[in-house]
């Protein structure tokens, strides 16, 4: 495993979120639309809607088919406050795992207490496009996240999910992505899929051991990273 340098859509992510900062737009103000994105930033329009994308999840931006884009008002002042915690104090990234372990684990509790009807044929779909991207060796990241944030929001808890957004979005701050290998990635494609088949079955130990050991790489890659410091 390894630190990956940071992607172009991640590049324009963080371009996006300055112009907003130095415009001073606020929640409702309409900001520039994709077109004028891809002239500003000349980057292709594939990147310039997978950063709005990221933006959109994650409450700062909303995208209005037809309408264009917006600021969005929902998280703005709470991400404001972390990104300036961040500036100040910086992270511990260890502390943040051991947060977004707690709230996926939580999140299988409460969708199978309160026995949630789950789409499991959608999070099935996200999963085979990660597999997809594993064999033609593509990025990963995009439909690794994408079934973790639907996995949360299968939870039919709004603020559980908002609260989880947000952690990401701290999270992303620290721009530590890790590099692993085909073999890591088959296995964490094998992990969702068990998962998703222990939700269908309501064994709620038997979920949660799942998820506990997906998330040990990582804390095995801190490790690493701590022994160096």
């Amino acid at each position: 495993m390894g630190i990956q340098k940071t992607s172009l859509v991640d590049i324009v992510v963080e371009r996006i979120k300055s112009s907003i900062t130095e415009k001073g737009l606020r929640p409702g103000d309409k900001y520039l639309s994709e077109k004028e994105l891809v002239d500003l930033l000349q980057v292709s329009r594939t990147v310039v809607r997978e950063a709005l994308i990221s933006l959109q999840t994650v409450g700062i931006l909303q995208v209005k088919p037809g309408g264009g884009v917006y600021i969005a008002g929902n998280l703005g002042s709470i991400n404001t406050i972390l990104k300036h915690h961040y500036d100040t104090h910086g992270v511990k990234i260890r502390e943040l795992i051991e947060i977004r372990k707690i709230i996926e684990l939580g999140a299988l509790r409460l969708i199978i207490e309160k026995d949630v009807n789950v789409n499991i044929a959608r999070l099935n779909e996200i999963n085979e496009s990660y597999y997809q991207q594993v064999i033609e060796k593509q990025d990963t990241k995009k439909f690794d996240r994408l079934f973790h944030q639907s996995l949360i929001k299968a939870t039919d808890n709004e603020s559980y999910y908002n609260f989880s957004e947000i952690i990401n979005e701290y999270f992303s701050l620290v721009k530590i992505d890790l590099v692993e290998k085909e073999n890591e990635l088959i296995e964490a494609y094998k992990q969702h899929l068990k998962t998703i088949q222990a939700i269908e079955n309501k064994n709620l130990p038997l979920a949660q051991q799942i998820m506990s050991n997906h998330f040990e790489p990582i804390l095995a890659f801190i490790n690493q990273m701590e022994e160096k410091d």
